[in-house]
C-alpha cells in the first residue's frame, strides 16, 4: 500500500512546496507577473506619503495661521518621499 508520499516519490514534496511559496511571496525572477497586491503596494505607498505629510503641512498652516503655505509643501514632500520608498522597496533588483 503506498501513501501521497511514499517511496515512489522518494521525499515529502515539502521543500518544493517552500520554495513555490517563497517564489510567491518575493516574485521570481522568471515570471513574467509581479506578485500579486505589489501595485496596491505601491498605490497606497504614494497616496499614504501624500495624505500623511499633507496632514502636517495643513496641521502647521492652522497651527501658524498661514492660509495655505504649508499644505501644498507638505503634499508635495511625502509625494517625493514614497516614491523614493517605492523604487527602495519594490524597484530592488530580486
Amino acid at each position: 500500500m503506498s501513501d501521497t508520499n511514499g517511496p515512489s516519490r522518494g521525499h515529502s514534496g515539502k521543500k518544493d512546496n517552500a520554495k513555490r511559496d517563497e517564489r510567491l511571496r518575493s516574485g521570481s525572477a522568471h515570471s513574467p507577473n509581479p506578485p500579486p497586491g505589489e501595485a496596491w503596494g505601491i498605490i497606497g505607498t504614494i497616496l499614504g506619503g501624500g495624505g500623511f505629510w499633507g496632514l502636517v503641512g495643513f496641521g502647521a498652516d492652522r497651527l501658524l495661521g498661514f492660509e495655505a503655505l504649508f499644505f501644498p509643501i507638505g503634499l508635495i514632500v511625502g509625494v517625493v518621499a514614497a516614491l523614493y520608498l517605492v523604487i527602495y522597496r519594490f524597484g530592488a533588483p530580486r
